[in-house]
């Protein structure tokens, strides 16, 4: 028997992804205020998955179409490897999945702080923009704790739930959605400020 295919009609355009953003968290606040956590969370994961396909976009990492798949473009490619520490011969971008996605920021994020003068312009550009986050006091301590505690403790509930104490984890849902929260709005404002570097029109990035 083939296994059937479904697919949910995606947004058509920026106008769409904001309606769509504001039913979301609409949804998200009723959730909040009637104590239906999991719901919250679920909600913010889905969130963070799109904060930072988004970031990995406006850098130039992935395709016009597909944000989940390299850039097509062989010379940025190349250049995405070197920054990423990305073997050749063994290429997995890891940019469709939440873990890979941040562990792929954070290679960025090191190797802004490494990177010497004998880059190219692209990356010098990424260098550059990236510097000016890793400045943000905030933006740091939010990124290491969705890097980190965040998405531990979302994993452990999430594939888990029934091997937990109940109580215990009424105790430890709210304030990983109270920060989580925080940090998606944190993440967004990154991506807003790398969206206004205009990486990708510069370089022609497909």
């Amino acid at each position: 028997m083939e296994e059937a295919i479904y697919n949910i009609t995606a947004v058509a355009n920026n106008k769409e992804k904001g309606l769509s953003y504001r039913a979301n968290f609409k949804r998200y606040n009723k959730a909040k205020a009637s104590e239906f956590y999991l719901e919250c969370l679920w909600i913010l994961y889905a969130v963070l998955e799109d904060r930072t396909s988004a970031f990995l976009y406006y850098l130039g990492f992935t395709g016009e179409e597909n944000r989940g798949s390299v850039t097509g473009s062989k010379k940025i490619k190349s250049q995405i490897r070197q920054i990423c520490n990305i073997d050749e011969n063994n290429a997995r971008y890891k940019f469709d999945t939440m873990s890979g996605k941040l562990e792929r920021i954070g290679q960025v994020i090191a190797w802004s702080s490494e990177a010497t003068e004998e880059v190219t312009d692209y990356q010098r550009s990424i260098k550059n923009a990236v510097e000016k986050l890793v400045a943000d006091k905030e933006f740091m301590y939010y990124f290491e704790y969705l890097n980190n505690e965040w998405r531990n403790k979302r994993n452990q509930l999430t594939h888990a739930l029934f091997n937990k104490n109940p109580n215990i984890v009424v105790s430890e849902l709210l304030p990983l959605v109270d920060d989580g929260y925080k940090a998606a709005r944190v993440l967004d404002g990154a991506v807003t400020k790398l969206k206004k570097e205009k990486i990708r029109n510069r370089y022609k990035i497909k």
